[in-house]
């Protein structure tokens, strides 16, 4: 709940920061720049960091990022009183916009996606791919089979970042769901040289949506989603829990969730295959062992 602070002609909103953003608040002051604002949300990019150094502060009620500053309420009913362009303060445990200060009363820790030891077939049902954009289904796969592959990556990632209108551009939704469907594999390896490749186009794209890739690769990402990919990779795929994230999933923005589910059947369509095939290899492989070792006295 909000608090009264009439000294400064302030109100004082008490909130939980991620902690995987908790260094941005421990720090002294500093300048950040608002880049959007939205009725539940303002996203702030913060001096001093990395790029993109993204801080969202959103309400209770609205999509969680995970490395977002959480209200403990509803946002507020004036509104945040900034626009993009906006230069805010953030540090010494608080962000202080004109008229609200936003301080730090907790952290909490998001859960990534699970990842398994070692490479798993993880099915995608049909619940999940009727939800996803058809035609980023085929890109998303090749990105992965690329990355699984061990392939140069420059030129299909120099066309997927930043491919697309809006805060998060569909590219990297696209993207971002094959990072976690690589995870979700167990194909560490490749969603580490898919990121790399990624990494050097960010700033090519929106600072929100670079923010988002940062986390995916990672691992981390809002929490329906985790609990689509915690479903699937407990061998839930039929359960009602994964029809239910999946259509919450398709619900974030306009086309970020049918995107991002695009890359997650893309990304483990591919893994499934590479797996089958380093399978059928490995059969090949001891079958002919087992016939040059065979007893050469024995004929057909």
């Amino acid at each position: 709940m909000p608090e009264a602070a009439s000294a400064m002609a302030t109100t004082t909103y008490r909130a939980a920061v991620s902690a995987r953003s908790a260094p941005m608040l421990a720090r002294g002051r500093r300048g950040a720049t608002v880049m959007a604002v939205y009725p539940g949300a303002v996203y702030l990019r913060v001096n001093g960091f990395p790029h993109p150094g993204l801080l969202p502060v959103v309400s209770t009620d609205a999509l969680r990022l995970p490395n977002a500053l959480v209200l403990g309420s509803a946002a507020p009913q004036v509104g945040w009183g900034v626009q993009p362009g906006d230069r805010v303060l953030v540090g010494d445990g608080a962000v202080r916009l004109p008229g609200l200060t936003i301080r730090r009363t907790r952290v909490w820790q998001p859960v990534p996606v699970p990842t398994a030891q070692s490479r798993v077939d993880v099915p995608c049902p049909p619940a999940v791919v009727a939800l996803a954009s058809t035609a980023w289904v085929g890109p998303a796969r090749a990105l992965a089979e690329g990355a699984l592959a061990g392939a140069d990556l420059a030129d299909r990632a120099e066309v997927t970042v930043g491919s697309g209108p809006g805060l998060t551009p569909s590219g990297d939704d696209v993207i971002c769901g094959v990072l976690l469907a690589l995870r979700l594999s167990g194909a560490d390896r490749a969603a580490a040289r898919l990121w790399g490749a990624v990494r050097l186009l960010t700033s090519r794209t929106t600072t929100v949506s670079a923010c988002l890739l940062a986390e995916a690769a990672d691992g981390y990402a809002v929490p329906s989603v985790v609990r689509l990919a915690s479903a699937l990779a407990g061998g839930r795929e039929r359960g009602p829990e994964v029809g239910a994230a999946a259509r919450e999933v398709r619900g974030i923005g306009h086309t970020s969730g049918a995107d991002l589910l695009a890359g997650l059947v893309g990304g483990l369509a591919a893994a499934q295959q590479h797996q089958h095939e380093r399978a059928l290899a490995g059969l090949s492989t001891v079958v002919a062992h087992q016939f040059s070792t065979a007893d050469p006295g024995v004929t057909s």
